[in-house]
């Protein structure tokens, strides 16, 4: 498991690295997809409710060292969305399309949720989305995109993402 953590913190801190460096510079692209958000589902629900928000929590800490959020907001909504993902772990088989997509969905409402409540208890120092702007479906939209994706490139190296006792379908 230590492995799976290891490798899914460092996929992720360079897919931040490619969405701060390479796709925030992309004109046609108003915002941006959550791919570290898809790393760790993707982690959590090949694996385990433990090894995906031990990889939500680190990841989502590194990504609070490099953006204006409030340190452990990150780490707060993609340890908790790492954890209710890994509790599906083994429910459902593993569709190159659909299941990805549907994760997408519920792990950014998941980000929107957290956000909201966690703005109740700390006021205007976290930045909510608004039910009805652009932006939030734009994010859902870009996520539902690249989940799959992010989903087919972690599917190519089971050896560093799932656990060997676990069977790979």
């Amino acid at each position: 498991m230590p492995r799976i953590i290891l490798w899914s913190t460092f996929i992720s801190i360079i897919s931040i690295l490619i969405q701060a460096s390479v796709l925030a510079n992309i004109p046609f692209m108003p915002v941006l997809p959550d791919l570290t958000l898809l790393i760790v589902l993707y982690v959590s629900f090949m694996n385990s409710s433990i090894a995906g928000s031990s990889a939500g929590f680190f990841s989502g800490l590194f990504l609070d060292f490099l953006s204006a959020a409030p340190i452990g907001l990150n780490a707060f909504t993609k340890t908790l969305t790492g954890f209710l993902a890994g509790r599906f772990s083994g429910s459902f088989n593993m569709n190159k399309l659909v299941l990805p997509v549907t994760l997408a969905v519920a792990g950014t409402v998941m980000k929107v949720v957290l956000s909201w409540v966690l703005s109740m208890l700390f006021g205007n120092s976290i930045v909510v989305y608004r039910l009805f702007s652009r932006d939030l479906w734009m994010e859902m939209a870009m996520n539902m995109f690249f989940a799959p994706l992010v989903f087919g490139l972690l599917g190519l190296f089971p050896s560093l993402f799932v656990d060997s006792h676990r069977s790979i379908e």
